[in-house]
């Protein structure tokens, strides 16, 4: 009798570890359309009118270059008598960040010039309209990062 009390309670303890458990897969594709972020980036010409990092204001730093985000994930950079090509990829993100985003992240790689990769990060998008895109890197515990484009 103590054995079938045992049995029956190790399988409703199964039944209910089992049963509880979520599926936590982080490879389930996120239901959200990056489409019109992806399509206004390479809608043209875009100049950066805002980059804080840290708290400092290094706006400065891209004044006089144009950013033209191409298909194929390639962004050129030209102005001030120099080119430069970088990575962009705009993905869902399934982040709950504070303040709320879009939960769409605009990814930007350079590896140089050196001051380009102040740009290098999974930027949250903040907004994007027409005309302008504004991105940030939020923390918490620290300065946060900002980063606004206008169209040409």
């Amino acid at each position: 009798m103590i054995r079938k009390i045992l049995t029956i309670s190790m399988l409703a303890t199964s039944v209910l570890i089992t049963t509880s458990c979520e599926n936590d897969d982080d490879d389930t594709p996120l239901d959200i359309d990056t489409t019109p972020a992806s399509t206004a980036l390479m809608s043209g010409t875009w100049r950066i009118t805002n980059f804080e990092e840290d708290g400092v204001n290094k706006t400065i730093n891209f004044e006089g270059y144009n950013f033209t985000f191409n298909e194929g994930n390639m962004v050129a950079v030209d102005g001030n008598n120099q080119v430069y090509e970088g990575s962009w990829s705009v993905v869902a993100d399934d982040d709950y960040d504070t303040p709320p985003d879009t939960n769409i992240d605009l990814n930007i790689y350079f590896s140089s010039p050196v001051s380009f990769r102040d740009l290098n990060d999974d930027w949250d998008i903040l907004s994007i309209t027409d005309t302008t895109i504004e991105v940030g890197d939020i923390e918490d515990d620290e300065p946060s990062d900002y980063l606004t484009f206008e169209k040409n």
